[in-house]
């Protein structure tokens, strides 16, 4: 198996990289001018398998998160930009030959302690079913008959990364496209024509049946929605990253019928990520497939029984 590692990287003239493995040590750092996308990988390929590509920016840079589109890997950005002293400070321990090395370490660094708790957690549950996996053997069971289902759930979960991966490349496509479409001049009347067919086509859909429309959030942080009329079976859309546990129970208890968000958020709804599913948008409305949107949020949903017991206990330890 590939080494698994957290990749911090700071994009510019001069792209700096850091390599921190799943137990917080430095597998190395290095920087060098004027690489390309293509340089970046190969560099990355070299020591392994990026799961988590994370900056020192809230605002995502674009090389970044075309690395993680790439990968296949999972984008970390801080809440606010680090601040120089804080970077240093993260990546006092290790020696640093620029600003560039020092960034892309003290991403890394900080995303890893962002998820320090969680791969705690995960350890602790595969020592457990490790334990579990030897008493099987020791019964006389064989190791390939124990192991075969998991590898087939990792290549699931690996297949699933990437198409995740080429949906977010295909929507960027799609853009660019649209883009220069915009570009070249067309007469108002072939605008208004274009639009009106637009429109046409959309709400043949909706009355069809095909699309459902999104109510959008400003955020899923409580203190941002407490005072939003929010129906039953809303379909809510949020393409900012704040959420708190009030905001989740908040529409837990109004109802709503599934939840997509920038990143995957603990809820006893169904959930589902922006990168996992095309929303239309028209006119400040957006709409979103019946059919996409079952499928997406049914295949986002593994919620292991330990993890229900977590969100339950929280949800119920904030009513009190």
């Amino acid at each position: 198996m590939e080494r698994q590692f957290i990749l911090g990287i700071d994009p510019g003239t001069t792209v700096g990289l850091a390599f921190l493995d799943l137990d917080g040590n430095v597998l190395g750092v290095k920087s060098a001018r004027s690489l390309s996308i293509d340089d970046i990988i190969t560099e990355i390929s070299a020591i392994g398998k990026a799961a988590v590509v994370a900056t020192d920016k809230a605002t995502t840079p674009p090389v970044a998160n075309k690395v993680a589109s790439i990968l296949g890997a999972r984008l970390f950005t801080p809440k606010s930009d680090l601040p120089v002293e804080k970077k240093r400070e993260l990546a006092s321990r290790w020696r640093t030959r620029n600003d560039h090395e020092r960034d892309a370490l003290a991403a890394a660094v900080y995303a890893y302690y962002k998820f320090q708790n969680k791969l705690r957690r995960v350890e602790k549950q595969v020592m457990e079913e490790l334990e579990r996996t030897k008493a099987r053997v020791l019964k006389g069971e064989k190791v390939s008959d124990i192991m075969a289902p998991q590898e087939d759930y990792d290549k699931c979960r690996e297949l699933r990364a990437q198409l995740s991966a080429l949906r977010k490349e295909n929507r960027e496509l799609k853009a660019e496209i649209r883009s220069l479409n915009r570009a070249r001049p067309r007469s108002p009347r072939a605008i208004l024509h274009e639009a009106a067919k637009e429109a046409k086509a959309l709400m043949r859909r909706v009355a069809r049946g095909e699309l459902v429309m999104l109510r959008e959030l400003p955020s899923l942080n409580f203190l941002d929605i407490r005072s939003v009329p929010i129906k039953r079976g809303d379909l809510i859309l949020c393409r900012n990253k704040g959420n708190d546990s009030r905001g989740l129970r908040f529409l837990e208890e109004r109802g709503v019928g599934a939840i997509i968000s920038p990143i995957r958020v603990d809820s006893l709804v169904p959930t589902c990520t922006l990168d996992d599913i095309d929303i239309i948008s028209w006119e400040g409305l957006f709409f979103v497939s019946r059919q996409d949107i079952k499928k997406a949020c049914n295949t986002r949903r593994e919620v292991k029984p330990r993890d229900l017991e977590d969100i339950i206990r929280d949800y119920r330890s904030g009513r009190r």
